[in-house]
């Protein structure tokens, strides 16, 4: 039974029959007491500026621009750890990773700890789809993380953007089949096959790319299945726009194409070579990056393709977006959805010489953020204020009207989606402990202390004058003066480090 029967029935029980003044003032009623949808969307690597209401002038996001115009957009959002599956877990738990435990991806989420667990204990119908992120190989905490659940649509490993479209994974309905999740495709021209990291659709019969037609695919799936008289919880996490960036749906073949670029100030050689040298040794940079940096201004440069193909893979999502809320609409629970959206981390295209992600600058930690109140569609409102991905969690609890277990670190964000101008945090922390390889290609073990003037940035693993650096975010927001040497910012320098060193200490 489909939500206007229910209403048309609750309306015929309080003595109204016609549509009119009175008919609307009912409905509005019986919405307003009705438990509230929450729809959390999660992407892969998209920067803070990779969306078109962010100012990007580029990058089609039409879907995700609509919501965002409409709710509450944080113009200051950032990661507590930027790597995906420990920011996934801070997500998912409200906590940062040195608490909830998942530094890299083989540390389980403690399930129970959840968002999802708690909601789905208070009476939440709750599904998850796409990529899960943590403890990615393991198939039986796989199967633990599908229990979490009442539908789930997850993927193992890194995910991959092209699946057969009988492929087990695709076909799977969610609930009754939950454990029988693993992906069957055949191997790609490299010879991985399955969950392995797979590239491209060769031979493949009848390929379908995973944001564009498996997400959307498994909505539905999840809206034909569902309890419906539970409120629901669904947590999508896309692919996109994590490599191989050239993975996109070929109906964005043409998109961007022959449109130069915009390169960022930051994306220039002097700059790149003044970095400390064991970060350009390590996996965000290298010679290659120095290459693209030369040719930034070539239209078919390096640089300049693989941005077309980011935005393509960008473009794809917004497109499923797009397909969600009509899903939405269909279902009749449009009207009584609240919509998060935001990405796991942000993504370096050559500022500083450096690609990827991992390290401490704007690039790599700010992300995209909005929460969409249908409720209140008038209410277009921006907030300056810092938040972070652990504040996901807290907040859908609070929507939910779910006490916040006092484990949780993150904030409610709902405070500033009824007064956004009001003060939320001075200071953030962000930290990076995931330990990959060692000498050349390396990841960078790195914390950082950041207020809306500065920056204090601590690389664990080393000694002396580059274990530190100190930005002055007002006058430098591109972060390409470290202070850290400056005379005249050494008082900053050690107020910061001193808050720094001792952030946790009243935890």
């Amino acid at each position: 039974m489909k939500n206007t029967k229910h209403l048309a029935i609750m309306l015929m029980a309080l003595g109204v029959h016609n549509i009119g003044a009175e008919a609307r003032e009912q409905k509005k009623l019986v919405q307003d007491n009705k438990p509230v949808n929450i729809l959390v969307l999660l992407t892969d690597d998209q920067r803070w500026d990779a969306l078109g209401y962010a100012g990007n002038r580029i990058v089609k996001t039409p879907n995700l621009d609509k919501l965002a115009s409409q709710g509450t957009y944080f113009k200051n959002a950032f990661v507590t750890t930027p790597i995906c599956c420990a920011s996934r877990a801070s997500i998912l738990t409200g906590q940062f990773a040195r608490k909830n435990g998942v530094y890299d991806f083989s540390h389980p989420i403690k399930l129970e700890s959840t968002y999802p667990a708690i909601l789905r204990n208070s009476g939440y119908y709750t599904g998850f789809i796409g990529k899960w992120g943590t403890m990615e190989t393991n198939a039986e905490y796989f199967k633990e993380s599908a229990d979490l659940f009442d539908y789930w649509g997850g993927s193992m490993g890194q995910s991959n953007y092209w699946h057969e479209r009988d492929c087990n994974y695709v076909l799977n309905n969610g609930t009754t089949q939950k454990h029988n999740f693993q992906c069957n495709c055949p191997a790609d021209k490299r010879g991985v096959s399955g969950e392995g990291i797979r590239i491209g659709h060769d031979n493949m019969k009848d390929p379908v790319h995973q944001d564009t037609y498996v997400i959307p695919h498994k909505v539905k799936q999840f809206f034909e299945q569902r309890d419906e008289n539970k409120p629901f919880c669904l947590s999508i996490s896309f692919k996109a726009p994590h490599g191989p960036w050239s993975d996109y749906d070929p109906k964005y073949q043409d998109n961007f194409e022959g449109i130069p670029m915009t390169i960022a100030e930051s994306v220039n050689l002097e700059d790149a070579l003044s970095r400390p040298d064991f970060l350009r040794i390590s996996l965000n940079g290298g010679e290659n990056e120095i290459k693209k940096i030369k040719t930034k201004d070539e239209l078919n440069g390096p640089l300049q393709r693989s941005m077309r193909e980011y935005y393509r893979l960008i473009t794809g999502m917004d497109n499923a977006v797009g397909q969600i809320i009509n899903e939405l609409k269909k279902n009749g629970e449009y009207e009584n959805t609240i919509i998060i959206f935001l990405a796991d981390n942000g993504h370096f295209m050559d500022e500083h010489g450096f690609n990827g992600k991992w390290l401490m600058y704007d690039e790599s930690i700010r992300v995209p953020f909005f929460v969409f109140d249908p409720r209140n569609p008038k209410r277009k409102s921006m907030s300056k204020e810092m938040v972070l991905n652990i504040d996901v969690a807290p907040t859908v609890l609070d929507i939910a009207g779910v006490p916040i277990p006092e484990t949780m670190q993150g904030k409610s964000l709902l405070p500033l989606l009824k007064d956004p101008t009001q003060k939320f945090r001075s200071e953030i922390f962000v930290e990076h402990h995931f330990i990959a390889w060692k000498g050349e290609k390396h990841i960078e073990r790195s914390e950082c202390l950041r207020t809306k003037e500065w920056k204090y940035i601590r690389y664990i693993d080393q000694q002396g004058a580059d274990s530190e650096e100190l930005y002055n975010l007002l006058t430098d927001p591109l972060e390409l003066k470290d202070l850290s040497e400056d005379t005249d910012s050494k008082e900053r320098l050690r107020e910061l480090r001193g808050r720094y060193e001792t952030y946790f200490d009243k935890e």
